[in-house]
């Protein structure tokens, strides 16, 4: 039986960033990969924003693997409360027409597995927390019976070490998101459990050379980010030598090293 993943993310770079290594590995394993990207909407020319961010995507998963990108096309999402946010963003547009919008592109693709983000975004951002809901939501429609759905699990102490920065930072963690309609703080106290580690340590490479792709958005990025992707090949194989997740449907027997384990 052939096998196929597909990967939801919400911008162009969380493909590199969050799941580059487990992507890579797949890809080189016969796994037919592609992605679904919730950002950017359609450039209006070659050197707006948008379209580099598209083909900085583009770029990135020629490196890794990826054979086929999907673009949803709506707008990034500001991370705290705005007066009159626009329409068009991930958080500003309905959950249902986003899971939509998912599940008619696993429809098309029909893959084995689908791996998202976390429940809590991450780092806490809105738009990756709306990914999480709307691609779990579109699992439940989807009509593949043996279908996979996975998230990213990190340690729970560096999400409660990042929402302890946030909150030290003043950061409403109840009223996250341009409509202030997101709580993180509600979310991270029922965070689900790991149920699956698998070994990325060889892949680590690809993560690294497809982040070359993102070299605007890295010499902008925070200085922590900047001083990691400065680092030698060896403190990343370190860092990133595993890819955690928890399988949320269906639950698994036990623990898993591999996100195909009985396929």
């Amino acid at each position: 039986m052939s096998k196929s993943l597909v990967g939801v993310f919400a911008h162009p770079d969380d493909e590199t960033f969050l799941a580059g290594p487990i992507l890579a590995k797949c890809a080189s394993e016969n796994v037919h990969v592609e992605l679904i990207c919730g950002t950017p909407p359609q450039g209006l020319s070659l050197n707006d924003h948008s379209s580099r961010q598209r083909l900085s995507l583009e770029c990135a998963a020629k490196i890794i693997g990826i054979q086929r990108v999907h673009f949803l096309g709506y707008c990034d999402s500001p991370m705290y409360p705005i007066i009159n946010p626009g329409l068009g963003m991930l958080t500003t547009t309905p959950l249902e027409t986003i899971t939509e919008n998912i599940r008619q592109i696993l429809e098309q693709v029909r893959p084995n597995v689908i791996i998202t983000d976390s429940p809590y975004g991450s780092y806490g951002h809105p738009d990756h927390v709306v990914i999480h809901n709307a691609t779990v939501a579109a699992f439940t429609q989807y009509s593949r019976p043996d279908a996979r759905l996975y998230c990213l699990a990190f340690p729970s102490f560096l999400v409660k070490l990042n929402m302890f920065l946030m909150r030290v930072l003043g950061r409403p963690l109840d009223k996250m998101g341009p409509l202030g309609n997101i709580d993180l703080a509600a979310t991270i106290r029922k965070l689900p459990g790991k149920t699956a580690s698998i070994d990325v340590r060889e892949y680590v490479v690809h993560r690294r050379q497809a982040a070359r792709c993102y070299a605007t958005e890295i010499k902008t990025a925070v200085f922590p980010l900047k001083l990691l992707e400065m680092a030698p090949l060896w403190v990343h194989q370190l860092l990133f030598k595993r890819a955690a997740f928890t399988r949320l449907s269906p639950k698994p027997e036990g623990f898993e090293r591999n996100l195909f384990e009985e396929i």
